[in-house]
């Protein structure tokens, strides 16, 4: 089976190299981008299973992230919202549009590997 690959899309360092690091310990390859120039750069050469989007990256619209970046790429990989907000409260003002779930962050690792090992497959 192929392996699968994650993006990693977030500016805050810290946060990249601490998912990476245990995505990679399951077998998940990784890629990182710390802006909506690098998402871009990255998708036109990568095809990855699954994007975690950080809901603040710069240049991409706060509000719809999920849906700017699909816009933007045409990507047709997974994208589940990383946030630091209100997840049932960013869902109903529509913010998660375009994107296929999202996650809190500090949630802890094991809750974050559960759901992106049940959107990879």
């Amino acid at each position: 089976m192929a392996q699968k690959m994650v993006l990693i899309a977030d500016d805050e360092p810290d946060m990249a190299d601490f998912l990476k690091t245990a995505l990679e310990a399951e077998g998940i390859a990784v890629e990182s981008a710390a802006s909506a120039e690098a998402i871009e750069s990255k998708l036109k050469t990568l095809t990855p299973d699954l994007i975690l989007l950080d809901m603040g990256m710069p240049g991409l619209n706060p509000t719809t992230p999920a849906l700017d970046v699909r816009t933007k790429t045409r990507t047709k990989a997974k994208i589940l919202i990383m946030t630091g907000r209100d997840i049932s409260k960013e869902k109903q003002e529509g913010h998660l549009k375009g994107s296929d779930g999202a996650l809190q962050k500090g949630t802890g690792m094991d809750k974050i590997l559960t759901e992106v090992k049940k959107i990879l497959g």
